[in-house]
């Protein structure tokens, strides 16, 4: 992997008008920088620190030099004796240097970002079984995924412990699909991630924003719902194409934002819609409807329970229909799609008693 001078993140940081201040001799801006690290204890010879976090404390940087740390990015001057660069947004600085770090891997992806109050992870999980599906019959490798139930990036496997990852780990997943040849990868975008810029420096293929309503509304996450929303609404101005839900509430101030990408394409139930879905009804546990696009006029159907999946199931053809996926594709990953946790049905060997699996992180979910 290409190795780059101190020099080179600060011009990067420069120009992003993040640079406060900066110190150091000029013999330190040709030294490379081997690592780039936020973890004390993941600190060697000639690794950039950042010092990052409401919690962060002088010890850890008096730890990281100790380790072999070669300069520190902070918002704090803390007078040590080592250079330093003083940033107005440390999260900023860290995802630009993540991106130069592992030198844009996003860029060899398609990459999709889906964003929404309710419904990203299993949107996501019908994006990627429609991609799987088309990947397979042309033996390319599987879509890549970053959940808020697990992640692969086709070097490794493994349960998720925020929706969207900090900057450096996001990078490396990335870095890792690249290196592996996935040709895709579907990134559930969190409000925390778009406001406190972990993906800043990333552009999304396709954007999508499936639903807004009240949520994570607390003094460690959102001040309000207006500082929610527009987090959310900040996908749009990093994304190439905007797929919007017409069916979604705020969806005429969803609309206008959406306007900051290259093109929007909209969903939904509503006759106007690009991807417009009709007919829905019940099958059994299946549910079936109709999709009419300018390409296809022609049923659909989803095995995962629960009519108002069709909204997810929208998107996720949405998706589909601006990388263009032919139709039977989407219809055979739609039809085996699955989400680990989402409405998940078990029933006796005779059927007569069924039980539902479905995760649920506050009261909305139930009332949906």
């Amino acid at each position: 992997m290409k190795k780059h001078s101190i020099e080179e993140y600060v011009r990067l940081i420069e120009a992003n008008n993040l640079l406060i201040h900066k110190d150091y001799p000029p013999e330190v801006a040709r030294k490379t920088v081997r690592k780039l690290a936020y973890n004390s204890n993941k600190v060697g010879s000639d690794t950039l620190f950042i010092c990052k976090g409401a919690g962060f404390k002088e010890e850890y940087l008096d730890a990281a030099i100790h380790n072999g740390a070669i300069m520190y990015v902070s918002e704090v001057n803390y007078h040590k004796n080592i250079p330093c660069l003083i940033v107005n947004d440390i999260q900023k600085a860290l995802s630009l240097a993540s991106n130069l770090y592992f030198n844009y891997p996003w860029n060899n992806l398609t990459l999709i970002g889906i964003t929404g109050t309710k419904g990203k992870s299993t949107t996501s999980y019908y994006v990627k079984y429609i991609l799987d599906e088309y990947s397979k019959y042309h033996g390319q490798a599987a879509a890549g995924i970053i959940s808020s139930i697990d992640t692969y990036d086709g070097k490794t496997t493994q349960e998720s412990h925020l929706t969207t990852p900090e900057s450096l780990e996001l990078q490396m997943h990335f870095n890792n699909a690249f290196k592996r040849n996935l040709p895709y990868m579907v990134t559930e975008v969190s409000s925390q991630a778009l406001k406190y810029g972990r993906l800043y420096g990333v552009r999304f293929d396709v954007g999508v924003f499936l639903n807004i309503s009240e949520d994570h509304i607390s003094a460690i996450e959102h001040s309000d719902m207006e500082d929610y929303f527009s987090s959310k609404l900040a996908i749009f101005r990093q994304c190439q194409t905007a797929c919007v839900n017409l069916d979604s509430n705020q969806a005429a101030r969803i609309s206008e934002a959406a306007q900051s990408a290259d093109r929007v394409l909209t969903f939904g139930t509503r006759p106007e819609a690009d991807i417009y879905g009709y007919n829905i009804k019940k099958d059994g546990f299946d549910t079936v409807f109709k999709v009419r696009t300018k390409k296809f006029d022609r049923d659909f159907r989803l095995t995962m329970p629960g009519l108002f999946n069709v909204e997810n199931a929208l998107a996720a053809i949405a998706v589909a229909y601006v990388l263009n996926i032919p139709e039977e594709y989407i219809y055979q990953g739609l039809e085996k799609a699955r989400s680990s946790g989402r409405m998940e049905i078990y029933t006796s060997s005779n059927r007569d008693k069924i039980i539902i699996v479905d995760y649920a992180h506050n009261r909305l979910s139930f009332e949906i």
